[in-house]
């Protein structure tokens, strides 16, 4: 684990995070141009936020490295976002992974059948592999974080690799695959789509879910921190997985950025968002942090969140 001045980095506001990174050119689309979204985060952190000027995806600039992202999900993100210092997920943690995997497998159970192949890419501590496997399904789970991935092989059982390669399984092997808040924190979001898309039977349904940027009700700047190095709305995560030959399964419940998607044959269109960006930047740009500060409009959702966590932790 790192040390207590590495997580101090991480809280204390006005400051950048302990990370060099490097320029990027857009993931989706590949353009260069941006507009700037944002320059804090939720934690009135230092936190530049782009948006590609072509397609609109929102991006980290710089952006951490490919070391810099994997040795801080493999060892710090837990503990940094979700207070799991202990070795692995809190309390509160398990329980709101458990509702919310409910939720999921109910919503997929036309293709959770008995024998089906499911992939949970990012299965955090498990409890969606469980709930697939309690239907009937062959489950295996891939997860970096190496606490959790240890937490759920030894309460549940399953199978739960550290990571997958291209090759790590053969193509169209799985009825279902689930990624649940785990694109946000990918450098190379497009390309993983497509890998997933690959590992696709034909008829399969690739269940996806990133938080929407668009969504109201929050400060803009509480939409921003430095594990997502990734922002969508709608129309940039439907964008994404176009480029991939996937396209939103109408049968399927769908609220914005969570969504069932199916294969399709129909040529990919252009990766082009004309005014998505410039509408972002408008829409989402934060009050500056020190007037923030000043106001007070912090301390709600501080208090909402922590209550949240005690909430789920002896409901």
């Amino acid at each position: 684990m790192p040390s207590p001045r590495y997580f101090l980095r991480h809280f204390i506001p006005f400051t950048g995070y302990p990370y060099t990174g490097a320029p990027a050119a857009c993931n989706l689309c590949g353009c260069g141009d941006s507009i700037v979204v944002a320059e804090t985060d939720r934690r009135l952190k230092t936190l530049r936020s782009i948006a590609c000027t072509q397609c609109g995806l929102i991006r980290t600039d710089p952006m951490p490295t490919p070391a810099e992202l994997a040795e801080y999900y493999a060892t710090a993100y837990r503990a940094d976002y979700q207070l799991a210092f202990a070795g692995g997920p809190p309390p509160h943690h398990v329980k709101r992974s458990g509702r919310e995997a409910a939720f999921r497998a109910d919503l997929l159970a036309p293709k959770l059948v008995p024998g089906a192949t499911v992939l949970d890419f990012g299965s955090g501590s498990g409890e969606f592999l469980a709930a697939a496997r309690a239907r009937g399904c062959t489950v295996v789970g891939v997860e970096p974080g190496r606490d959790y991935a240890a937490f759920a092989r030894k309460t549940y059982g399953v199978e739960v690799l550290d990571d997958a390669a291209d090759d790590s399984f053969p193509a169209q092997s799985f009825d279902v695959i689930s990624t649940h808040h785990v694109l946000e924190h990918l450098r190379d979001p497009a390309e993983v789509v497509e890998r997933l898309a690959r590992w696709l039977k034909p008829d399969g349904r690739l269940y996806a879910a990133v938080p929407n940027m668009a969504a109201t009700g929050k400060p803009p700047h509480e939409r921003f921190h430095f594990a997502h190095v990734h922002g969508y709305v709608r129309e940039t995560f439907d964008l994404l997985a176009r480029r991939a030959g996937l396209v939103p399964d109408t049968a399927y419940w769908r609220e914005d950025t969570t969504v069932v998607y199916r294969k399709t044959d129909a040529p990919p269109e252009r990766l082009a968002l004309p005014g998505l960006a410039e509408r972002l930047a408008r829409d989402l740009k934060p009050m500056p942090a020190g007037a923030y500060l000043a106001s007070g409009a912090w301390i709600w959702p501080m208090v909402r969140r922590n209550a949240k966590a005690v909430r789920d932790t002896f409901r």
